[in-house]
């Protein structure tokens, strides 16, 4: 099984969907994954993952090679509960749709942990499911339309077709105009395009509707199920998680040392060096990493002068921000931005 470590991953299974989409339009998926540096034999794993970033890579090229921009929404025809491991059985299980989100927000970082979800009701009474991408990681545009797709069909997959969304938002770009019902039919409500958030938007009515297969004592011991697989894989993602929340904090101060770092965890250098190796990370990798976001995010997202970006990531000076955003992105901090 591949453990979390500071990469986003999702489970391998996600990517079960795209592949058998592939093999029915008569393509070979074997051999786009493994281009992609995917293992294709890991589909039948239950509980191993691939990183966020190479199946991006996949998704575009499959995306490429197909020429179909709606490829997210169709490989939802091919997901089933067992596709995301005990967390689906147990959702079946829910008792309402709004116990069934709360179960996929729950164990979420199971199904990846390149996103978290938030849930609530507005003062209007409205349930709102937003979806909040974590720092790094960069979904492909159709891995997140499947995703949000499988989400809005929630009450057809627990037996009920009528709960539907009032609406759905999404961050990407309207598609081509021949596609925007067929967005609507698969997200079986209005999309609005460009938006800030991954949301869908329910009323309280629908979240709250009793679902004829809700089983609490069954779901009480699928979600046994589902923690426990998430104490075998998360133990290795949260040092990392946490020292690069924390690095993003200090940056602005110094780049922080291994000592500074370890005083932070309560743990000496050495250890810390020692659990952060079986991750197969370590703090400068860590730094790096922290850095490139928030570099592509400033540069891209605000008209910060480029110094003061430099800066606030610990650099010393403009020239030394230049070198790393060339190694990065083979582009210069202004090159990127234009």
């Amino acid at each position: 099984m591949n453990k979390l470590g500071n990469t986003p991953t999702a489970l391998s299974s996600w990517m079960w969907g795209l592949a058998q989409e592939l093999i029915q339009r008569g393509l070979d998926a074997k051999t786009l994954f493994e281009q992609c540096g995917l293992d294709f034999a890991l589909l039948n794993q239950p509980e191993a993952r691939y990183t966020v970033a190479k199946t991006t890579d996949l998704w575009n090229k499959a995306v490429e090679l197909t020429g179909d921009e709606a490829l997210g929404l169709k490989v939802v025809k091919h997901i089933t509960p067992a596709t995301f491991h005990a967390v689906g059985l147990s959702v079946l299980a829910s008792e309402n749709l709004e116990q069934a989100f709360q179960r996929m927000s729950r164990f979420i970082d199971l199904i990846t942990d390149a996103s978290q979800m938030k849930l609530g009701f507005t003062v209007q009474g409205e349930f709102v499911v937003e979806i909040l991408l974590r720092e790094g990681a960069l979904p492909a545009t159709q891995s997140i339309d499947g995703f949000m797709a499988l989400l809005a069909n929630s009450g057809k997959g627990l037996g009920d077709p009528t709960l539907t969304p009032l609406r759905v938002e999404l961050k990407r770009a309207a598609p081509s105009a021949d596609l925007l019902p067929v967005f609507e039919r698969y997200f079986g409500a209005p999309v609005q395009y460009g938006c800030d958030h991954l949301r869908l938007t329910y009323t309280k009515q629908a979240v709250q509707t009793r679902l004829k297969g809700g089983n609490a004592f069954v779901a009480e011991h699928l979600d046994q199920a589902s923690q426990a697989a998430i104490d075998r894989i998360k133990p290795s993602a949260s040092l990392a998680m946490q020292l690069s929340q924390w690095v993003r904090a200090q940056l602005a101060t110094g780049t922080p040392g291994i000592e500074d770092a370890a005083s932070h965890l309560n743990m000496s250098a050495r250890n810390l060096q020692r659990k952060l190796a079986e991750e197969n990370t370590t703090l400068g990798q860590i730094i790096d990493e922290v850095r490139q976001v928030e570099a592509k995010n400033r540069l891209k997202l605000t008209q910060d002068p480029i110094l003061n970006i430099a800066l606030d990531l610990g650099f010393s000076d403009s020239s030394s921000f230049s070198r790393a955003c060339k190694r990065w992105f083979g582009k210069s901090p202004s090159e990127l931005r234009q």
